[in-house]
């Protein structure tokens, strides 16, 4: 038997379109006139839909609430993480929390398979364009077991390098970073174990573990992120991560001290994953469109 809750949200705080538009559990979900339905990976079936200052979430039967927070990103509040920020940045935070927290960050801690399987595909192509269709259709010909993927497979949906190098960094994630997620292991050791994947880059390692709600402390060093930091002259100078490094040492041990995925770490804590969103979000829905009038940080703290 379905149930019903609601989850009451001040509509100027939740945005459920923007807080999907960047998650990586999108792949799971397809549309069903207004509501948002989890069509593969754990729960199926849950509905979501925002209405006003309303988010109704139709829960199946067995599956908890707290799935409801993971997946509507109701779970994180950035506004209760400032104090994580160096007092020198606190400034421009607390304007980017007042202007964007609409924007929380969707997880699901029961797909990590899934996720891996999406964040390993987005390397060099289109989110919108091709990762979701990709998934979607690996789902539907395994019958939503992703576990047993080959190249046979891979190829009936295209032959694209992401997709034809996939079984084989999805064997290696199922032998031993898998094993360390399901055990509980840390963030920074499962960190370690992506990146000793082929292919496994510290982007694809961070996104990883960022939706599957491991942690928030971690900021993917994507083209977006680097373009906020531009416009908002975050930070004067950085380097990209390095794998090499990356594989060796965590953030607050590495020699790297200008790498932005560092920086970020250090200057904003627990805010990192959801600054590193917002970037993707504002990026791909203002900048890319030259929206900027409509953009919350119009005459605020961008300098462009």
């Amino acid at each position: 038997m379905e149930r019903l809750i609601e989850l009451p949200v001040p509509r100027s705080r939740y945005d459920l379109e923007l807080t999907m538009y960047p998650s990586f559990i999108l792949v799971m979900f397809v549309r069903d006139d207004c509501w948002l339905v989890k069509r593969y990976g754990y729960a199926k079936g849950v509905k979501i839909r925002q209405m006003l200052d309303r988010v109704h979430v139709v829960l199946p039967h067995g599956v908890s609430v707290d799935v409801s927070r993971e997946l509507t990103g109701l779970w994180y509040e950035p506004e209760r993480l400032i104090e994580d920020v160096d007092a020198r940045y606190r400034d421009v935070v607390e304007v980017l929390v007042n202007s964007c927290s609409a924007i929380r960050i969707a997880i699901s801690s029961r797909d990590p398979v899934h996720i891996f399987v999406s964040t390993f595909l987005s390397r060099n192509t289109d989110y919108y364009t091709n990762v979701i269709r990709w998934v979607q259709t690996l789902c539907e010909l395994t019958g939503d077991d992703l576990s047993y993927l080959d190249l046979d497979t891979v190829r009936k949906v295209s032959s694209s390098y992401q997709l034809t190098e996939l079984p084989e960094a999805l064997r290696q994630f199922l032998s031993g970073p898998l094993r360390l997620y399901l055990d509980g292991a840390s963030h920074w050791d499962i960190r370690r174990e992506l990146l000793k994947i082929r292919n496994v880059g510290p982007k694809v390692a961070d996104a990883f573990l960022i939706f599957t709600g491991k942690t928030t402390e971690l900021a993917p060093s994507d083209i977006h992120f680097r373009r906020f930091v531009s416009k908002l002259r975050l930070f004067e100078s950085y380097v990209l991560p390095e794998k090499r490094y990356c594989v060796r040492y965590r953030c607050d041990e590495c020699p790297r001290t200008r790498c932005l995925t560092g920086l970020a770490y250090r200057t904003f804590g627990r805010l990192s994953s959801w600054i590193q969103t917002v970037s993707y979000v504002i990026d791909r829905v203002y900048c890319s469109r030259i929206k900027c009038i409509e953009c919350p940080l119009y005459r605020k703290i961008c300098n462009v």
